[in-house]
């Protein structure tokens, strides 16, 4: 028999690696915890001989260099408790002095619970979606709270004798010369072990779950735009609350409009007939066109309000506004008839910048 194989490490394990490899081993294997079962009394056996020798540095190192001499050990008893041997009671731990000086009479807390993660994925929304509103549906794997251990990340067995202090519910350490007694982290100080980590989750309290989930989007959400649904996301460790889902928005742009905050922004294309005697000019609204009148001898860039023709203020009933600037196309003329026209009009015109007003009205408009 191989005695790392039997407690299940490397050659190169640490003596605490070794340590802790036995105290799983006693824990599922004890025949008081498998009562009438040979496989595991044996395996019990294999397990105790490889750690009789192996917490051993000198034992181990005479097993390492080929010395096949394990020390026997007690027959495992056939019920209860008795006999139950830990190898641990007359064994000291090297300690550290913070261990020594942060060593009390209280035992060790037990591990608090914890939040659980935010979950966050993204979407693209198009323009019209933000506008107006959209579903998403959603596929999560996040952490669920454990069916077996209620989230709490522990379940009752034994009560058995804690391995480590054998039942005393205290452990020795050694620092040099000096030798201390504190209470024992495994059992916290009770000398019993009454609870093991789950094995569905291991000690964690939740495990993996996929599903899917709808998310509604609001009107007005823009450029990283975040909608968080509140305990959709992970469960917390050991009894936690839960995390939130965020669902982080990505807008796609418009051909039209330009968005600023709550506000949109156009171009409008019109003739140079029109900006110096005025008219009435379409224009494209996320409503639907409609038509403003523009005042004669509007400049190029001039621009107009459409007020509550912009995007949707999240969270309020209200819209932003929409901004039309204006942009003069001039023909290029060609004809003579054309050219002596437009040289008789100059002469009729005011230079120029005089008389303009460059304001920005207010536009009215109809649908």
């Amino acid at each position: 028999m191989d005695l790392y194989e039997a407690l299940g490490v490397g050659r190169d394990a640490k003596p605490a690696e070794i340590r802790r490899a036995w105290q799983r081993k006693a824990r599922a294997l004890h025949p008081a915890l498998n009562p009438g079962d040979p496989v595991a009394a044996q395996h019990y056996r294999e397990a105790a001989e490889a750690w009789e020798v192996l917490s051993d540095p000198k034992r181990r190192a005479a097993y390492d260099r080929g010395e096949r001499e394990p020390a026997p050990v007690a027959p495992v008893p056939e019920g209860g408790f008795e006999g139950f041997d830990f190898s641990a009671r007359v064994r000291l731990e090297k300690v550290s002095f913070r261990e020594i000086f942060d060593a009390s009479s209280s035992p060790r807390p037990r591990p608090e619970a914890q939040r659980g993660e935010d979950l966050e994925q993204a979407t693209r929304v198009s323009f019209e979606e933000s506008m107006s509103g959209a579903e998403r549906r959603v596929h999560l794997v996040r952490h669920e709270r454990c069916p077996a251990c209620q989230g709490i990340g522990d379940v009752a067995y034994g009560p058995v004798p804690c391995p480590r202090c054998a039942g005393q519910g205290q452990v020795r350490g050694s620092r040099g010369h000096m030798i201390f007694a504190r209470p024992c982290s495994d059992c916290e100080g009770s000398g019993a072990l009454r609870h093991q980590p789950c094995p569905s989750c291991h000690g964690e309290g939740r495990t993996f779950s996929s599903e899917w989930l709808d998310v509604r989007i609001p009107p007005g959400v823009g450029e990283g735009s975040h909608v968080r649904l509140p305990g959709a996301g992970n469960v917390g460790r050991r009894g936690g609350p839960p995390g939130d889902f965020v669902l982080t928005v990505e807008l796609e742009p418009h051909p039209v409009f330009r968005r600023e905050g709550d506000d949109l922004h156009c171009l409008v294309p019109i003739g140079m007939i029109e900006a110096a005697m005025g008219g009435h000019v379409e224009v494209t609204t996320p409503d639907g066109p409609v038509t403003i009148e523009v005042p004669a001898g509007t400049q190029n860039g001039q621009r107009f309000r459409l007020r509550k023709r912009g995007v949707p203020r999240l969270g309020v009933d209200e819209r932003g506004d929409l901004w039309v600037e204006v942009q003069i196309v001039i023909p290029a003329v060609t004809g003579d008839r054309a050219r002596q026209l437009l040289r008789e009009l100059a002469g009729e015109i005011p230079p120029s910048g005089q008389g303009e007003d460059k304001s920005e009205p207010e536009a009215s408009s109809r649908s």
